[in-house]
This record gives structure tokens, sequence and C-alpha cells, in this order.
């Protein structure tokens, strides 16, 4: 199967799952990069080569990573960064011995899963886009699909044909509408006076907006 065959055919099975296909997508390519990392390429030279140079990891990666466990591959890469770091250090303190230190003044290091992801991330938007020109994506997209609010903005804002703007904008509305309506359905709920209704799909409408909002947490999609 050719590379976006292969997107196309992760973003259907993304939005049979529900939530934002895009997310889902990116949570999972994330999981199968981490797992290649610490599994098959902790030892790897060029890897480590990366690593260092981007400093190891931003804060969200590096728990993430620590969450998938394997103690040995973390000792590999952290003694590996460690060594780097306290290299630097000791080159920095002595050519500028007694006037400002470089290592106060950090160059930008950009974490090599997040420069990963927004590699994964350009190809899946550019593959939801190819992929709505298909009338059998277009109604699996209509039926079950809507984008978190970044990958909407991405995407909507990608696109220059107008009637794919035309035609995301007004998926993106119906969803929008839906959510909107059990938020304050569950607004009315919570009203002393509608106390003894029953709860419905309303009950965790919040936790969905704020999906919408910022996307999900952590890797979760």
């Amino acid at each position: 199967m050719k590379p976006k065959d292969v997107i196309v055919y992760n973003l259907e099975q993304a939005l049979e799952a529900g939530g934002c296909p895009l997310c889902r997508c990116l949570a999972e390519a994330t999981k199968r990069y981490l797992t290649n990392l610490l599994y098959e390429f902790v030892n790897d030279p060029r890897t480590r080569d990366q690593l260092r140079a981007a400093g190891g990891f931003c804060r969200e990666h590096s728990w993430v990573l620590q969450r998938m466990g394997d103690p040995l591959a973390h000792s590999i890469i952290y003694a590996d960064l460690i060594d780097a770091f306290c290299t630097e250090l000791d080159q920095t303190s002595g050519v500028l011995r007694g006037g400002p230190s470089l290592l106060g003044t950090e160059k930008e290091r950009i974490c090599a899963v997040c420069r990963e992801e927004a590699a994964m991330e350009d190809r899946y938007v550019d593959g939801l886009l190819g992929a709505l020109r298909s009338g059998a994506f277009r109604d699996k997209y209509r039926q079950a699909g809507y984008l978190c609010l970044p990958h909407f903005r991405k995407a909507y804002g990608r696109n220059r044909n107008k009637e794919e703007r035309a035609f995301l904008a007004e998926v993106q509305s119906a969803y929008l509408s839906g959510l909107s309506s059990e938020l304050k359905e569950f607004i009315r709920k919570s009203d002393y006076r509608y106390a003894h209704e029953l709860p419905g799909t309303e009950r965790d409408a919040w936790i969905r907006a704020v999906r919408f909002w910022v996307g999900p947490q952590d890797l979760e999609a």
C-alpha cells in the first residue's frame, strides 16, 4: 500500500472510531514512533545525535515516554544526554571563565518528537484534504467527522478550494451546533428545578468541549 493510501486508510479508520480523525491518527503515529525509539533505535548513533542536538524531549513527551516504561532504554538515553550536557558545561566554563555563560542563553531547541509530530501532522492534513475530493470519503466524514479547533484552523486555512472549505465549515457547524445544545442542556439540568431529570448524553459534553477546543490530552485520541 502506498504511503498516500495508508494515510487515507488510517483516516477512515479514525473516522469510524470517532473524535477528531487527525488527532487520533497523530496519536497512533506518535505512539509508534516512541515505541520504535525505545525498542529499536535507542542505540542507533544517528538517533542519539538527533536527541543530543534537540536537547532531549519537551516536558510533555518526556513524561509520555516515561509512562511507557523501559528503564533500560531511559537509562541509555539520559546517560547520553547528561554526559553531553556535562561536556558542554565543562567547555563553556573553561572557555568563558569569568565571563557570561552560553548556557545562560539557551539556544532554541526543538523536541525530536515534536519535530516528528509536526511533519506527520502536515502529511495527515494534506491527506485529509486530498481524501475529501472522494465522494465516498466525504460521506463518511459527514456522518462521523469533525476536527478539533486547532486542526480545523490548519485544514481550513490550507485549503484554497472554496467548495471544499464550505464543506468543512458545514460539517464543523453541524457538530458544534449539537455540542452547544448539549452544553446548554447540562446547564439547564444543573438548575435545582430540573435536578430530578436523568442525565443524558450531555453529561460529558463539557469534556468533549475541552477536547474540541485544544485537542486530546497527551496521546489520548
